[in-house]
């Protein structure tokens, strides 16, 4: 009886350490997957893995729409001949586009170039087709001082010129004015330097970003 009666000690003990060993596992396993949840920000409790899988989709439909708007409005600039003045670029957050002066306006002006309006048309009949969530249009200058009735200095130039080219592609292009903004920068965020003429070509440009950062409605 003795050795029977220590036989199941040794076994509840065993039995016992094995349940502490599995529950310390199932915390730790319960504390990542709460990390990933909050990290991910997308995944309600006990969901499994459909919402990664809804995310990759979505990931990738947008990766499709970016190429789709890169290939139209490219095969646009070639058409035309204006690859050299237009840049456009695929960015993890959506579309870059850099539009370069003298393209869409005359020096110290903030008037849009009749025969560049019809560029901004173009984009803006890429861009409707698909889904994106902003368009912010950055105006940019370089360094040389200018100083008149209408525009004080740099920061005038470019905010008046970034809103230019947002009414255009609000009235002409028919974009949703609500995902539409204009910001001016100034000469504060040159892209080359500003002691050459080449330089400053560069900085003196219109940058239009479509983002396709995901809303409530497609996250719901």
């Amino acid at each position: 009886m003795v050795t029977y009666g220590d036989m199941m000690t040794l076994l509840l003990t065993f039995f016992v350490l094995i349940v502490s060993f599995s529950t310390v596992e199932q915390v730790k396993f319960r504390a990542a997957i709460s990390s990933i949840q909050q990290g991910l920000g997308i995944w309600p409790n006990n969901a499994g893995l459909l919402p990664v899988m809804v995310l990759y989709q979505r990931e990738t439909q947008r990766a499709q729409q970016a190429e789709q708007v890169v290939k139209e409005v490219a095969e646009y600039l070639r058409e035309n001949d204006i690859v050299d003045q237009v840049e456009i670029y695929n960015t993890p957050s959506g579309i870059r586009l850099i539009i370069s002066d003298p393209v869409l306006f005359q020096t110290g002006r903030a008037d849009i170039r009749p025969q560049f309006r019809s560029l901004l048309v173009k984009i803006a009949d890429v861009i409707k087709k698909q889904r994106y969530s902003e368009i912010r249009v950055e105006g940019h200058t370089d360094n040389v001082p200018i100083s008149n009735d209408q525009f004080p200095s740099n920061w005038e130039l470019s905010a008046a010129r970034a809103l230019n080219v947002v009414k255009v592609l609000a009235f002409q292009g028919g974009l949703d004015p609500a995902k539409l903004s204009g910001v001016g920068y100034g000469e504060y965020r040159p892209r080359a330097t500003n002691t050459t003429p080449k330089g400053r070509a560069m900085n003196r440009r219109v940058e239009i970003w479509i983002e396709y950062r995901e809303t409530k409605q497609e996250s719901s």
